[in-house]
């Protein structure tokens, strides 16, 4: 009798979609007054359905790669706060806390395999970091600005690592971070926002960092050309990519434009394609012919009309190289072991800041930490060699950017640190293959038997 009627429960277990449905129309219902009342309070309750409607369609373990995914797609638009009071928590900060939060348990039970010289990178920095607190004019400063690299760069990078995403889940938080891009430009040309100068910020906090995180984008396009299926991977990627592309030129962010040509330079030695080659010398010539063309549509506002002096190029040339002085000089008074991490992004170069920071200890350190994130583009071959690419384009547009540890940045660097594991995933699963190949060869090849 009592199997009979698990059974018959079983037999009326409602599917996942009407349970759905359901918690989705009472939230709705219950909560919707609430949320009109503030646009904190409405994001809440949008992050309360997503969870709630993920557990139930998804399960436990994928909801949380769901708003870890959901996370990487946000990532880019800096401008989102669940509360405007507390700017330096974004969205995406959210959908990190909810995903990783729901994923800690299943970590606790995994081993955390960090690449060496990663880890030697990041003991060193902190090490340094500690020291220069204690001896900083300013420690409870510093200490901010440490914990900040540690959990928006070090941090995040280690989480993902510990998750070890296999190749299909790298394919789509790169995917994620495309679209999340595309999303931020789309927004920005349909709603026609326009700074003073003419740059466009689409969802970032401003102009440079919508420049770079469009640079980066741009950054992923090889390596999904490489892993999307072949009916769709030009459908999906050129447009994404030409979108990307313009969010590079809308920006008006010369660092962006001019790490985008240099790594276009020397993308086809890390491609090692023939293709890529005669592509990058036909933009070259491309270029030269319609050189004057160019010249003449590069208003004030685009990048190219700023990196060739338009605008208000000068002026923030002028105002830089003011913050450059003042950094440098701070960088003689301590220059062994620096002057502590508090107001580190005052210069634009991210190394001279690590440097009046930390000293030239710190930035030996640092250096060792940008080292692992390339390194695969040297030692790798294509596709996840591509997967470098992102890192490369940072440590390039490093020495004329402030950003240091952004999330948007070390969310594709983490990818970087994970390309060596899927090389070794794929080199095995390709000599599991072929014992079984030859096998079938030799099955096919060897003639029947005939007794007589």
């Amino acid at each position: 009798m009592i199997a009979r009627g698990a059974g018959l429960l079983a037999r009326l277990r409602p599917p996942p979609a009407l349970v759905a449905a359901v918690i989705t129309g009472l939230a709705l219902v219950v909560l919707i007054p609430a949320a009109a009342s503030s646009t904190p309070v409405m994001i809440v309750v949008f992050f309360a359905l997503v969870l709630c409607l993920a557990l139930v369609l998804l399960g436990f373990g994928h909801t949380s790669e769901f708003f870890v995914i959901l996370g990487v797609c946000m990532v880019p638009m800096t401008n989102l706060h669940p509360v405007d009071a507390v700017s330096f928590i974004t969205v995406a900060d959210a959908a990190f806390a909810v995903g990783f939060g729901l994923m800690l348990p299943d970590l606790m039970r995994r081993p955390l395999h960090l690449p060496s010289i990663f880890v030697l990178g990041v003991a060193g920095v902190l090490t340094v970091a500690l020291f220069a607190s204690l001896l900083a004019d300013d420690p409870m400063g510093s200490l901010t600005s440490l914990a900040k690299l540690l959990v928006g760069a070090f941090g995040l990078s280690i989480l993902i690592l510990w998750w070890n995403p296999d190749r299909t889940r790298v394919v789509i938080l790169a995917s994620a971070y495309v679209l999340g891009n595309v999303i931020s430009v789309a927004n920005g040309v349909l709603k026609n926002e326009v700074a003073r100068d003419g740059r466009r910020g689409g969802l970032a906090e401003h102009p440079n960092v919508y420049g770079l995180c469009a640079l980066l984008a741009c950054c992923l396009i090889p390596f999904l050309v490489t892993q999307l299926p072949r009916t769709w991977r030009w459908v999906l990627t050129g447009p994404a990519g030409a979108v990307c592309l313009y969010g590079v030129w809308s920006s008006g962010s010369r660092a962006a434009l001019a790490a985008l040509i240099g790594v276009a330079v020397i993308f086809p030695v890390l491609a090692r394609s023939v293709p890529a080659a005669l592509a990058l010398l036909s933009a070259v010539a491309g270029g030269l012919v319609f050189s004057t063309q160019l010249l003449g549509v590069s208003s004030t506002g685009n990048a190219l009309g700023r990196l060739l002096g338009a605008g208000s190029a000068d002026y923030s040339d002028v105002e830089r190289e003011q913050l450059l002085h003042g950094v440098i000089d701070r960088f003689w008074v301590s220059p062994i072991i620096g002057n502590g991490m508090a107001d580190v992004i005052l210069a634009h170069i991210v190394y001279l800041q690590i440097a009046a920071a930390l000293g030239v200890i710190g930035l030996f350190f640092y250096l060792i930490v940008l080292a692992s994130t390339v390194r695969p583009a040297a030692v790798l071959t294509p596709p996840f060699s591509l997967l470098a690419v992102p890192a490369l384009a940072y440590v390039v547009v490093g020495f004329v950017t402030p950003l240091l540890w952004d999330r948007y940045i070390w969310v594709v660097m983490a990818l970087a640190l994970i390309s060596p594991r899927l090389a070794e995933a794929a080199a095995a699963e390709a000599d599991a293959e072929e014992p079984s190949a030859a096998h079938r060869k030799d099955v096919v090849a060897d003639p029947p038997r005939v007794y007589r």
